[in-house]
């Protein structure tokens, strides 16, 4: 084979294996952000009303009964910025989102405040 030829299907195999790689991780969005539910809870540490969220979850078993992520966004910037996207899909201004925040993946629903949280967890589990 002629050197040219050579370097042509060199260069066309490193293309492939380039735009496969690119692929893969452009699929893999929710692994690259520890998202691996349909639902996702926000906290904040420090945040009252995040710690009676947490005691109900507990209380209730609902972590056994309903698959969810929780990401921290007091110490997080890159969970804020998710918890940011997340509220503008439900078209809430980023000046009214607060936590606890709950984002339904599959509904495209938005919750915040303990009451609401809770009462979507009681739903789910049942």
């Amino acid at each position: 084979m002629e050197k040219k030829s050579i370097i042509k299907i060199i260069l066309l195999l490193t293309g492939i294996v380039i735009l496969i790689a690119g692929l893969w991780y452009w699929t893999k969005p929710q692994e690259a952000t520890g998202i691996t539910s349909d639902v996702i809870l926000f906290y904040g540490r420090e945040c009252p009303h995040c710690l009676d969220v947490e005691k109900f979850i507990e209380e209730n078993k609902i972590a056994e009964k309903v698959q969810f992520d929780r990401l921290e966004v007091f110490h997080n910037s890159k969970n804020q910025a998710i918890l940011t996207a997340k509220a503008q899909e439900c078209g809430i201004n980023e000046a009214e989102v607060g936590v606890p925040f709950l984002f339904d993946v599959v509904e495209k629903k938005c919750l915040i405040g303990a009451p609401d949280i809770e009462d979507f967890f009681t739903k789910k589990a049942q």
